[in-house]
């Protein structure tokens, strides 16, 4: 009665046959045709942002020569400020110096104080002449020093205006380099080439802060634009300043926002 029943097989299920070699094939040609599209994107991408920030960089460059044209026309126009308050102050004093001049010749002319009326005695003209040719002699040293002063005041106005404070105008050389050709986007490495955008990383920096502003201990730590990394950058500062406090377990992990 035993010999009726079949036993079950203790032999293991034969494995499963192997993918056919067309279909392994046909994959690999979608995921290269999936990369390569995203290659294409990426490099026009690159591309399209390199050409626009050479045109930021070459605006900057213009405006920043701008500015500081600007800058040194108001210096110059201070300097002939300062320069035209003294020759037109003296150009005041000029024609009365001259006035005064002219009276003291015209007495001496005459000879005597009284010009419509009897002379004084002659000692008295003689001490009264005296002092006129001495003040006299003042007023011309002083008609001298007046013309002195203001033409070195123009000398050197003209002399800060065209030797010392000059119009920053740039040199054919710094303007050949300050621009850049699309040639030079083969420059460029391969990872800022084929960058996907907000999946991979920017690699660029930012740029050094200049002597005019603050240097606080937090300027230029983390990533400071919007956008989707700026919020992953934003939620990735919250869990390691978490993490450090020790908010969060140490065994928990989390890959691209905790330590570790």
């Amino acid at each position: 009665r035993g010999q009726g029943k079949v036993r079950p097989s203790s032999s293991p299920p034969p494995s499963a046959a192997p993918p056919p070699a067309a279909l392994i094939v046909v994959v690999a040609m979608q995921q290269g045709t999936v990369a390569k599209s995203w290659g294409v994107f990426g490099w026009n991408y690159n591309r399209a942002n390199y050409k626009y920030d050479q045109g930021l960089r070459w605006q900057r460059y213009t405006t920043g020569r701008k500015m500081a044209m600007a800058q040194v026309g108001m210096f110059r126009q201070d300097i002939t400020d300062l320069a035209g308050v003294s020759m037109s102050k003296l150009k005041i004093y000029g024609p009365i110096y001259g006035i005064v001049i002219t009276v003291c010749v015209t007495v001496f002319v005459e000879g005597r104080s009284g010009l419509k009326f009897p002379g004084p005695p002659v000692f008295i003209s003689a001490i009264y002449l005296q002092c006129l040719c001495i003040g006299m002699s003042f007023m011309a040293l002083a008609t001298w020093l007046l013309f002195h002063a203001a033409m070195r005041a123009q000398i050197a106005c003209i002399q800060l205006r065209t030797r010392k404070v000059r119009v920053p105008v740039p040199t054919q050389r710094q303007l050949d380099s300050s621009r850049k050709l699309l040639s030079t986007w083969e420059e460029q490495h391969l990872y800022d080439m084929f960058r996907i955008p907000f999946v991979m990383p920017n690699g660029a920096n930012s740029p050094e802060a200049s002597d005019d502003e603050d240097e606080s201990p937090t300027r230029g730590q983390g990533y400071k634009h919007g956008g989707i990394p700026g919020v992953a950058a934003k939620v990735k500062a919250k869990f390691h300043e978490k993490h450090e406090a020790g908010a969060t377990s140490t065994e928990a992990h989390m890959p691209g926002l905790t330590p570790g």
